[in-house]
């Protein structure tokens, strides 16, 4: 009898323990299941971020190599040669009229009296005579003359680069002279210039005064002036 017990005893712990196998395998199986679609999303994450890493130390190997390119030119010399055609393509730039300058000059103000009109001969004989006392920047109303500046009338007003000034208004001329000239001659010659100019006007017409300026300012030429306009212009082969 006893031995019958235990051997049902066995049998009972042989099928708990079968039993908790099949349900710890099964548990195992679905975990397995669930743990691989989390890992396949994981992996598809690692892969996305290793193509990024990748694509990030390409970008840097170029860019490094960029900057070993950049040493070598400088270490040869061409870097030399780019800074300097830069500097005279800036250099023509200013020239040109299309940077703003500034240095010692003088200051013509043409002042209009009740009832006289500005002449634009009167500002044509002023910016060329500013140009032959060797001015390198001049403006009128802060417009920047350039050798294609027009200076006409046009009815009631003065067109300057195409922009219109009345007639009646005050005219101011500024350019950037030689500073050892200045006093002992650009300013004397000027004055003597705008007598003459009154001489030929009424005595009544207008007011001009001269002077010398330690800081003056010229702007660069606007890009939406006429004489800024190149569309036209194809390089002749």
């Amino acid at each position: 009898m006893n031995k019958k017990w235990l051997q049902y005893a066995s049998i009972l712990v042989i099928c708990i323990l079968v039993g908790m196998v099949i349900a710890l395998l099964m548990k195992n199986i679905n975990a397995q299941s669930l743990g691989g679609k989390s890992l396949q999303e994981l992996q598809n994450s690692i892969i996305d971020y290793q193509k990024k890493n990748e694509e990030l130390n390409n970008r840097n190997t170029r860019l490094y190599e960029y900057l070993r390119e950049l040493e070598a030119e400088l270490a040869s010399g061409l870097g030399e040669s780019y800074i300097h055609i830069v500097e005279e393509k800036e250099q023509y730039a200013i020239f040109a009229g299309l940077r703003a300058v500034k240095n010692q000059g003088v200051v013509i103000t043409l002042t209009p009296h009740d009832g006289y009109q500005m002449q634009d001969a009167v500002l044509r004989q002023f910016v060329n005579e500013l140009s032959a006392l060797g001015a390198q920047a001049i403006s009128i109303n802060d417009e920047r003359k350039v050798a294609t500046t027009e200076i006409r009338t046009s009815l009631d007003n003065i067109l300057v680069n195409g922009v219109s000034y009345s007639r009646s208004a005050v005219f101011e001329i500024k350019a950037i002279v030689d500073p050892a000239k200045i006093d002992s001659y650009v300013v004397p010659y000027l004055l003597s210039v705008g007598d003459s100019i009154r001489k030929q006007l009424a005595d009544d017409a207008v007011t001009i005064s001269v002077r010398k300026d330690e800081n003056v300012t010229i702007p660069a030429l606007n890009e939406d002036r006429i004489a800024y306009q190149m569309e036209l212009l194809t390089p002749a082969e």
